[in-house]
């Protein structure tokens, strides 16, 4: 119920919401050090070896064969292929999986992989130097999976331990000098051991010969879950980063995890760099920009508030970011007006000019009852609760500069979803417009603002759309409710600052394109840990029927497909602006009447994690009739505030909220039955529309780190096109017989669409007809009636024959 009730206000409150010679220096970056992951960093060229060398003696235990199963699977799939070879030994030794770039087959061999014997690592390592040999390439990577030092093989008396340290010393002499000589040949050695698997009274000395025979890494991996892959790639002219970031969605017990490619590269040109070629952005540094923001989303499997961030902190620290920070709107619960941001930074040099690259981004997701900031509109200027959370993100970047004493020249990185997006939006139009940061320079084309789903926040008096904002870029999706909000209707007019650069849809580029694009997009979306399918293009109007059942006179309600275009956006559009028109009627009105009543209620929602069992559009509908409430355009009764609020799960606090909420709510039901159906009908793909992993799977089919992408075509000329605001004009409906019958419908429609009016005669009545001045239009339950002006309509009911004769 919650989730329906989060998109209903926010739609209708329209404030809705991835050769190896040596390995990176693990040592000298305190992020990662923090981290309860061993984090292990290699470099990859497309023509280096990379050798799994599998202890598969009998001692190995079956979860500990799953295990390295599953590890090799992940490392095979994480390094997007990586040559890969796959060595098992135990007496003896053998090639199981000769070197491929296909993990399938990677997989389907290991799943034949049998433990027996006893550990003759050296006839390993032997096969190892052959498979390298025949590769005709010196570039290796060896990484040594076991569970015990060497217990068969070649025997060595002398070498570096003796029988004080085991009966089986001679086998690890033998085995650490063939080691020691590969070293020699630039062949890179990682040691993965489950230690935990050892004895207790041999375990140092274990780690004692595993740590000898590497030379990039030894890793206890008794707890699989606990590596964590990192890969430097260098292309011409970039050096990239690959590996995997957790971020702020929950998938199972854990939160979700997926791929991202980062270079310091993406800031070596100006951020309108890009103005001129097929997008106005970097499409790679925009994936990765929001891979930042999502995993600055509050873990949802964080209880404690103090590390809601760590996503983000681990993903910065896998790029080699310092001093992260996380403002106190992070590390406490939020409230109705906080805001989440967190900020770290890196040394760059670009042009022998050396930058400070600050990166920042705003907490977009798992903010509760933060919601209630973004109804708060106030009477004048940007939006309220926007422009005080960009004042608040300011302030903390303001101190962070000053607290880590950077000064010179800096680049701002800058990144924010939903909520987050209008507010990176306004900050970043506020350093455009002049607003100076403590100590340090910031020049407009070292500006990358990136608003991924943003609501408006700015109006046009601020000149949002000048060139001067070429650097912010927002990533809309016409299909999202959230970015159609704050409204740009009539008496509101809001905007965005900078660039709006539109997601695929068939309306935009076309049928055939679309096809093709979101086949590419689908494909991104299925390696992505999404719960949920694409289903944004099954959208359908509805339509309220009225079926009468003349033998028992009674009326029965249905729902049925509407007879129009069904394309979502235009929908959002007509509810969002009708809703307007008719409810909130202009800032002033909505302030002093609704605002705080409407904050009171979406924070009750938010910050309760509990949900509520859905109710049906259909028995709100039914609660209306049944209490059988006044003419349309009366206020909603007490009784009927009460019973929405228990159908909508707030019977325990609806005594605490201002009544206007709920009037607002049963007022647009009972006006506008058909447009409150098709949101209820279509809820799920409403708010399918906003899931953060459409948007990647969008952003990572346009970047070639992913795929090769397709051009997305869309004009991208400066003019913007002003379109006339659209005119609603009222149908007023006066009800003759209200003992007999009562009406849905009417209110506020938009000039040459149809008023849907629906006649409910109750057990005692009967329908006699719709009349405009005098005249009978129609003698039927169900009139659509076009609006060309301001009218009034009578619905006229009467006692039933039968009754009138009794009498």
């Amino acid at each position: 119920m919650k989730k329906m009730i989060i998109t209903f206000c926010l739609g209708i409150f329209f404030l809705i919401p991835l050769s190896v010679t040596h390995a990176l220096d693990f040592g000298t970056n305190v992020l990662v050090q923090a981290t309860d992951k061993q984090l292990l960093k290699m470099k990859l060229d497309d023509e280096a070896l990379t050798i799994f060398l599998i202890d598969t003696s009998g001692n190995m235990q079956n979860k500990d064969k799953q295990t390295t199963i599953d590890l090799i699977n992940r490392f095979a799939v994480e390094s997007e292929q990586a040559r890969i070879a796959v060595i098992a030994y135990d007496n003896d030794s053998q090639v199981l999986v000769a070197p491929t770039t296909d993990s399938t087959v990677i997989l389907e061999k290991l799943s034949t992989l049998e433990s027996s014997g006893e550990s003759n690592l050296t006839a390993g390592l032997k096969t190892a130097e052959e498979l390298i040999k025949q590769s005709q390439n010196q570039k290796a990577n060896i990484f040594i999976i076991a569970d015990n030092a060497p217990t068969a093989g070649d025997m060595l008396k002398k070498g570096t331990y003796t029988s004080k340290d085991s009966h089986s010393y001679k086998y690890a002499n033998a085995a650490d000098e063939y080691a020691q000589q590969l070293k020699k040949s630039k062949v890179s050695i990682r040691t993965l051991i489950y230690l935990a698997r050892v004895a207790k009274s041999t375990q140092a000395q274990t780690q004692r010969f595993f740590e000898n025979i590497q030379n990039d890494g030894f890793f206890d991996i008794s707890q699989n879950d606990h590596l964590d892959f990192l890969f430097e790639r260098q292309r011409t002219n970039e050096t990239l980063l690959t590996g995997q970031f957790d971020y702020g969605v929950r998938y199972g017990h854990r939160d979700a995890q997926t791929q991202f490619h980062y270079s310091d590269d993406y800031f070596k040109a100006a951020s309108d760099a890009y103005q001129n070629k097929a997008l106005p952005y970097n499409p790679s540094l925009a994936t990765m920009s929001l891979n930042l923001e999502l995993a600055a989303w509050a873990s949802p499997t964080q209880n404690d508030y103090l590390f809601k961030s760590d996503n983000a902190k681990k993903l910065l620290g896998k790029l080699g970011f310092n001093h992260f920070e996380a403002n106190d709107g992070f590390k406490f619960r939020p409230t109705k007006d906080s805001i989440g941001a967190i900020a770290a930074e890196k040394k760059l040099t670009v042009d022998e000019e050396d930058y400070t690259l600050i990166a920042l981004a705003i907490r977009g997701g798992g903010y509760e009852a933060e919601w209630a900031s973004n109804v708060t509109l106030g009477t004048s200027g940007q939006h309220q609760g926007f422009h005080k959370a960009s004042q608040d993100v300011l302030k903390f970047l303001d101190n962070y500069i000053k607290t880590h004493h950077i000064k010179g020249k800096i680049k701002l990185w800058l990144t924010g979803y939903s909520r987050g997006g209008a507010t990176a939006n306004l900050l970043a139009g506020e350093l455009n417009s002049g607003r100076k940061l403590p100590q340090v320079e910031l020049a407009p084309s070292d500006l990358y603002a990136f608003c991924f789903e943003p609501p408006a926040g700015t109006l046009a008096s601020f000149d949002p759309r000048n060139k001067k904002n070429d650097n912010i870029i927002n990533i809309v999706n016409l299909n999202d409710v959230v970015t159609k909000v704050a409204p740009d209707t009539k008496n509101f007019e809001f905007t965005r600052y900078g660039k709006d650069i539109l997601l695929p849809t068939g309306e935009l580029v076309g049928e055939s394109q679309y096809s093709l694009l979101r086949d590419r997009m689908l494909r991104e979306l299925e390696k992505i840990e999404s719960l949920d399918d694409y289903i944004v293009d099954n959208f359908k109007w509805k339509k309220l029927s009225l079926n009468v059942n003349l033998s028992n006179k009674s009326i029965k309600f249905s729902v049925n497909d509407n007879n129009q275009n069904h394309i979502l956006t235009e929908y959002l559009e007509k509810v969002i602006g009708t809703f307007t028109a008719e409810e909130l009627l202009n800032r002033n009105y909505y302030v002093q009447n609704h605002q705080e009543s409407v904050r009171g209620l979406i924070a009750a929602f938010l910050a309760d994690s509990n949900d509520k069992a859905v109710v049906s559009v259909i028995e709100l509908i039914k609660i209306i009739v049944d209490l059988k409430t006044t003419s349309v355009g009366e206020l909603i009764t007490r009784p009927l505030q009460q019973k929405l609020g228990q159908a909508l799960g707030l019977d325990d606090i609806t005594r605490e909220l201002n009544s206007s909420a709920l009037e607002l709510f049963g007022d647009f039901i009972l006006k506008h039955p058909n447009l409150t159906l098709t949101l209820f009908e279509n809820l799920k793909i409403v708010g399918a529309a906003h899931q953060p992993e459409i948007c990647l799977a969008w952003l990572r089919s346009q970047d070639k780190n992913y795929t090769d992408p397709l051009p997305i075509l869309q004009n991208r000329s400066r003019s913007v096109v002003v379109e006339e605001k659209k005119t609603y004009y009222k149908t007023n409906v006066i009800i003759e017989g209200l003992a007999f019958g009562k009406i849905l419908g009417g209110g506020v429609t938009q000039e040459f669409d149809k008023a849907e009016l629906y006649a409910i005669p109750f057990e005692n009545g009967q329908f006699d007809g719709w009349y405009k001045d005098g005249t009978l239009i129609s003698k039927e339950l169900e009139c659509d009636y076009t609006v060309t002006e301001e009218s009034t309509l009578v619905a006229r009911f009467s006692a039933i024959e039968e009754s009138a004769n009794e009498k």
